[in-house]
């Protein structure tokens, strides 16, 4: 059930540099080496092969990436080699040069890294990632000395730390952890596709966005028959044992410990969502586990007597190859299911379930398991509603549309797709999206065949004022909110799903009417988990104040920034690496700082 092949159809997305496997074979590459998992485990490496016949090489960059071995303030920290002169970057070349403390090496390997993982995002959800300024993504290696990395969001740029350590020989580089580099690109991955999430007031998208970085690092891992070698090793296809896909950047939680402790996730562990956290860092644990527990139970499902005998190694390989190629097949494909303005879990383990329903109508058998699993972790919530109006065909014709013609549309139809009265809103730019993909059939007796799926997506964003209250200085303050929903078109323009946030239920009034009943419940809620901070907040509201700026007061998740246009909004407060550690490293094991 793995995804073969995937392609964009939409305007935006036409020059993809994803490469389906007969083209990478054809293809001109240059092998980058890179550790799979960090110097502690030296053995584990390969090389990723740069097709430089689909992108091109300038210094140390691409189209896609632009190392910069300078300093998060500027100042240059290492030299660079010219990456389309060198002949050799591969992992045996930089072997016999020395590895973990060589610069032109972190170079190489950081790049390889988020080469191979942006590789697979493009591949499942069907088109390239083009970043928020234009231009390739700038990284950092050698940003600054600290137990940190972080990544910034505008302009967009991933940053890595580097540390000295009482318990290592050598420094602790996290630009040479493939957990630690592809999670911090999974925030800039996540923050391109759905940018409003650092404007979301609801506590499950901030946690969902750590889930989602921490679950790219470990389907990464999957990719490698060595990393699936080692885990089989560790675990003999026991998959609720402990091993390196249950933990994650140990190289970096012994450099900073000196034992080995899940720094980044434990998925193993976790606690149902009634009982969640509401830091959202230790928030994303119960998402991590559920969606780990949903590999195990497939990886057993195929083989319930376990991974024993001579044919053990095989048919795990087999078996964990087809789980985690629907698994994260469809969490990726959900995505484009997703409102653009905010997400929660329950909303995202229906959107999985729905995901596969449309790829595999007729095969129910893994969506069910899932199901069952998100059912144990109270994620499943059969009162969302996602009834679809009647409404695709009006915007076939809208294909080639500009954004005031499809705003145009969506106004007329704006009861329809539950969004308040106008008057109240500020309707922002829409977009109509179209992708392709190519996945396997689910498997016939021994036979298995290419399967087809086109979607559309139209999604549209909402600005909409809020009312806060200052208690101290008596002032009523607007907030500027934002709402928004995906509605999913089929093939043939048929509306199949309707996908809003605030998230409406099927006891609420239809159209605006049950737009405003979300909206009201989602403040409440929103009041309930975090008034007390607002307000202790709100005394620093004019201060101007960055997304990596520690909060005015302590755990406050928000920073209050002041529009140009007039007042406010609330933003999250971007996720680092070390804020990661402190968030989850406090569990039901006990383990703290």
């Amino acid at each position: 059930m793995a995804n073969k092949k995937s392609k964009a159809s939409d305007s935006a997305t036409k020059n993809s540099t994803v490469l389906n496997p007969e083209e990478q074979s054809k293809s001109v590459t240059k092998p980058m080496g890179m550790f799979l998992q960090d110097p502690s485990l030296p053995n584990l490496h390969t090389n990723y092969p740069l097709a430089i016949d689909k992108d091109y090489l300038a210094g140390t960059g691409s189209s896609r990436f632009k190392i910069i071995d300078n300093s998060f303030e500027g100042t240059p920290a290492f030299a660079s080699l010219d990456w389309a002169k060198e002949e050799d970057l591969s992992f045996k070349r930089f072997e016999k040069e020395e590895l973990a403390d060589n610069p032109y090496f972190h170079q190489v390997n950081t790049f390889a890294v988020l080469s191979s993982t942006l590789d697979l995002v493009e591949e499942e959800v069907g088109h390239p990632i083009y970043w928020k300024d234009g231009g390739p993504l700038e990284v950092r290696p050698h940003a600054f000395e600290g137990m940190n990395a972080f990544y910034v969001p505008s302009p967009p740029s991933l940053n890595f730390g580097f540390f000295s350590s009482p318990f290592r020989r050598t420094p602790v580089w996290t630009c040479l952890s493939h957990d630690v580099v592809s999670h911090e690109l999974g925030h800039a991955i996540l923050d391109n596709f759905r940018p409003y999430y650092l404007f979301s007031s609801d506590l499950d998208t901030a946690a969902l966005h750590e889930s989602f970085s921490d679950l790219l690092s470990m389907f990464t891992a999957l990719q490698y028959p060595e990393v699936v070698r080692q885990l089989y090793k560790d675990t003999k296809g026991n998959m609720r044992h402990p091993s390196l896909l249950t933990r994650m950047a140990e190289e970096f939680g012994k450099g900073i410990a000196g034992a080995s402790i899940p720094y980044l996730r434990s998925a193993l562990e976790g606690v149902t969502y009634n009982n969640a956290e509401k830091e959202p860092h230790a928030r994303s644990t119960t998402w991590t586990a559920a969606v780990y527990e949903i590999l195990e139970r497939l990886v057993a499902f195929s083989h319930p007597n376990g991974f024993s005998g001579k044919n053990g190694f095989s048919n795990f390989c087999e078996a964990l190859t087809k789980a985690s190629g629907w698994l994260k097949g469809m969490l990726l494909r959900a995505l484009h299911y997703t409102s653009p303005a905010s997400l929660t879990m329950p909303m995202l383990a229906r959107l999985v379930y729905e995901a596969d329903a449309r790829v595999f109508p007729d095969d129910s058998k893994f969506r069910e398991i899932a199901k069952e699993v998100f059912v144990k972790w109270e994620l499943w919530n059969e009162l969302i509603d996602l009834q679809a109006p009647e409404i695709g065909a009006v915007f076939q014709e809208l294909q080639s549309a500009n954004s005031r013609e499809l705003g145009r549309a969506v106004q007329a139809h704006a009861e329809a797709l539950r969004i308040p009265p106008l008057i109240d809103v500020r309707l922002l730019q829409p977009r109509l999206i179209t992708t392709t993909r190519q996945v396997d059939k689910v498997k016939q007796g021994k036979s298995a065949a290419i399967k087809e799926i086109t979607e559309h997506y139209l999604e549209f964003v909402y600005n909409q004022k809020q009312s806060i209250y200052d208690q101290m200085t008596g002032e009523v303050l607007e907030f500027n909110t934002y709402g928004g929903g995906t509605l999913v078109i089929d093939e043939n323009w048929n509306a199949v799903l309707l996908v809003t946030s605030p998230e409406t239920l099927k006891e609420d009034p239809a159209g605006s009417e049950g737009a405003a009943v979300a909206w009201q419940r989602a403040k409440i809620n929103f009041e309930q988990l975090h008034q007390s901070n607002i307000q202790r907040t709100l005394a620093a509201r004019d201060e101007k104040r960055g997304l990596l700026d520690r909060p005015v007061v302590p755990g406050c998740p928000f920073v209050i920034q002041s529009l140009e246009a007039g007042g406010y909004r609330l933003a999250r407060r971007c996720c680092n690496l070390q804020e990661h550690v402190k968030g989850i490293a406090f569990t039901q094991n006990g383990l703290a700082l």
